[in-house]
Order: C-alpha cells, then structure tokens, then sequence
C-alpha cells in the first residue's frame, strides 16, 4: 500500500492530461476553455458524508497520505449521523462538498444552492452499489408483481424510492398498484422488515446482506445490479460557488487526482482496505469479515443519460418544479 509517490503522480498527470488535450483539440473557431492553473494554491475542502461505503476512497485518501501528495493542504472529511444534517451543512456553507445522489442534487440546485456534480463515488456502472426490494423473512412475496397493492417501505424523495418505482414498472406493476409505506430512517425501516411489520422495504447496501443473512429474501427483479440498466449512483456534490473560484477550482482537481489513487489502490487490493471500511462504515460483526469491498470507479462525471431519467421521474412526481437539466448538473 506504498506506491503513493507513483500512483499519485500518475492520477494527477491523467487529470492535467486530459484538460491540455481537450484544450488541444477545441475546434479553431471556438476560443479554448482554460485547463488546470497548476500555479494556483489550493483551497481548503470540507466534504460531508454518511457512514457509508460509498466514501472509501475518501478515507483511503486520507489514510494514505493521497491529499497531501496531490498538493491539498486542507482536507477534512465530517461524517453526519443524517442525510438531512449532510446537506443542511452543505446549505449553511458548513461543507462545501458532499457525498449524495442525483436527487439531492437537484433539489439543491432547484432550490437555490447551485451545485456540480463532477464524478460518481459508486454506481458507475449497474454491479456497483446494490439496491433491492427485500421481502420480509417467511414472506410469501416471491416477485415484483406480488407487490401490487402491498405497502413496500421507503422514503420520498429518495434514491429508494426511486429505485422501486423503476423496478415495478419494470416489473408490469401499474403505477396505481404501487403503494408505500413512509419510513424515513433507515435502521428503523429495516427493523420493521425484520420483525415482519412491513411486507418488504427498498433498502441500500448492506443492509441488503445484513437482511438476507437473517432470513429475508431479495425479490425476484428487485435487485437494481440485475435491471439490465443502471439506476442508482452515489455522487460527490461541490457547491459550485467554491468551484468558481480559481482556488476552489484547483483543490477539485487535486481532489479528484487523490480519488483516482485511492480507487487504484482499493481495486487492486480490496481486501486490504477492509478495516478501513468497518470502521468508517460501522459495518456490523456479522457481516464485517464477509462483506465484499466493493470495486470502484474512477473519477468521471456522469452521463447526462443517467441523469435525465432521474430529473423526469421527479418532475412527474411533483419533486420538482423548476427545471433543472443534467448541463445545469454538471457545470454546463
């Protein structure tokens, strides 16, 4: 886990790489955009998340030395009990970058607070970062279409509901015979599962691993790695206020190049990192020796595929009502 000097370099070179190139090959009679101002002193960065896998390559990072070697001097990593006190941070300028997804996103932005969304943290392609529609122990639900009319948990607007909404339709389910059950805390949704007082619930990882191992089951075509397309990513999201500025700009770049070489070095060692993600993670014993370390991406921002199927399901929900378009997203 010490080839930070090589790994490093190498990120970071890729990231000035690929600005100059695509200053090289701007059409003659557009003017180039500017890359990366090398020369520019870093900002410092505050970046909120949840106890998640979603972050490890944050923690890694951090662990690491990647910061440090990227040219950041000020990075601090806050972990909050909440989504809600994540973003509230996020509004309050608290933090000036968050983990979350691309519903948070556009509600930030909908709602006043301009964002970025510069890369995906989990969910680049549909293997990583598994949501599921998880029945009950002794449930006899065995398919999406057993769950016409019954109460499934969730929470709204959420990614969870998001991601049940798409898997019944995918399902045939009519969108009238979709009924849910509002449960906003996640320990509590799954404790209801597990006791039997809810039918079944849409849960992130690992709370998926963690029912199954005792006794519940993933529906039939409730498991979005399966959907055949790719519904769910987790995002870093950067007030675009801090990205404005040549500093705020400069620390984003480092930021991400430090990502790249902490995403080498977990996807060729998983296993390695395994304490790292139990302990920032609070991965329960049952499952902390087993759990699989997810593979991870490197730093890209999404596709505006992936982002307009997200936008149009909150529009026709009512989530939204404003117009927020994927350009606006990421920094169009």
């Amino acid at each position: 886990m010490r080839r930070h000097g090589r790994v490093l370099a190498s990120a970071l070179a890729l990231v000035l790489a690929i600005g100059a190139l695509a200053v090289g090959c701007s059409p003659s009679d557009e003017p180039a955009a500017p890359g990366p101002d090398a020369t520019v002193e870093p900002a410092p960065i505050v970046i909120g998340t949840l106890a998640t896998q979603d972050s490890l390559p944050l923690w890694v990072a951090e662990q690491e030395g990647f910061f440090a070697e990227a040219g950041l001097g000020e990075v601090e990593i806050v972990t909050f009990q909440s989504a809600l006190e994540c973003q509230t941070a996020f509004v309050s300028g608290s933090v000036d970058a968050l983990m979350t997804d691309l519903i948070v996103a556009a509600n930030l932005h909908a709602s006043g607070t301009p964002v970025v969304v510069p890369m995906i943290m989990l969910g680049a392609d549909a293997a990583q970062g598994r949501f599921a529609v998880v029945a009950a122990p002794g449930s006899d639900v065995a398919s999406m279409t057993d769950l016409a009319g019954v109460p499934v948990g969730t929470a709204s607007p959420t990614i969870t509901e998001y991601v049940l909404d798409r898997l019944m339709e995918k399902a045939g389910v009519d969108e009238a015979d979709i009924v849910k059950e509002e449960v906003g805390k996640m320990p509590v949704r799954f404790q209801l599962l597990m006791e039997g007082t809810l039918a079944a619930a849409s849960l992130p990882e690992p709370f998926v691993t963690l029912a199954e191992l005792q006794g519940a089951t993933v529906v039939a075509g409730g498991d979005d790695t399966l959907a055949g397309e790719n519904l769910s990513q987790s995002v870093l999201c950067v007030s675009k206020t801090y990205t404005e500025s040549p500093e705020g700009a400069a620390a984003l770049e480092r930021l991400l190049a430090a990502w790249d070489a902490a995403v080498t070095e977990i996807n060729a060692d998983p296993d390695a990192f395994r304490p790292v993600l139990v302990e920032k993670a609070n991965l329960p014993e049952v499952i902390a020796q087993t759990y699989a370390v997810s593979d991870y991406p490197l730093a890209e921002a999404p596709d505006a595929a992936l982002i307009q199927p997200v936008l149009d399901w909150m529009t026709a929900k009512g989530y939204l009502t404003t117009t927020v378009t994927p350009a606006d997203l990421l920094g169009g």
